[in-house]
């Protein structure tokens, strides 16, 4: 699924396998949880946004599993590495050419701000969401590209969990850039 608001775009997608990626370093944080049942979700977004004469651009993924015995919802996102040029560019994009897979230390704490929002964003289940999918554009993603993508992709999770349209939370949001 595609969204297209003038220069803002956004793609919804279950999975891009292209852009699985795993690190030896994470950042993490929890908020409190919501007192529904939560079951295992995954969903990727990928946005593209013209700003200032630049195209700024992330993809992000992230699987949701519940854990019945815990009162708090802990976001996980792995990192690699920071920011390096001249890698391959082979992660699957909707929305241009092809994002080099992986998420650099320089995104991790935006995507995670994004992702966890502030403690009155509305609660998940209790669980681990757990970016696990990134792809980033060497010259067109940057901190303000990934946290807009965490916190689309936190919307769509939570759209997904209450058996809402995940499209038309997402217009919502791109909306809102």
């Amino acid at each position: 699924m595609i969204i297209t608001e003038g220069g803002r775009r956004a793609a919804i997608r279950t999975d891009e396998a292209s852009a699985a990626y795993d690190s030896a370093y994470a950042t993490r944080c929890e908020r409190p949880a919501s007192a529904e049942t939560g079951r295992a979700i995954r969903a990727v977004v990928e946005l593209s946004r013209a700003f200032g004469g630049m195209t700024m651009r992330a993809l992000l993924g992230a699987q949701f599993m519940p854990d019945p015995q815990s009162l708090v919802t802990a976001f996980e996102v792995p990192f690699g590495e920071p920011l390096g040029f001249g890698l391959v560019a082979d992660c699957g994009s909707e929305l241009g050419r092809p994002l080099v897979a992986g998420l650099p230390r320089d995104f991790a704490d935006a995507t995670l701000a994004g992702l966890a929002g502030d403690a009155q964003a509305d609660p998940l289940p209790a669980g681990l969401l757990r970016v696990d999918r990134a792809g980033f554009d060497e010259t067109g993603s940057s901190e303000a590209a990934f946290k807009l993508a965490g916190d689309l992709l936190r919307h769509v999770l939570h759209a997904l969990l209450h058996d809402e349209e995940p499209l038309a939370v997402a217009q919502t949001v791109v909306s809102a850039w």
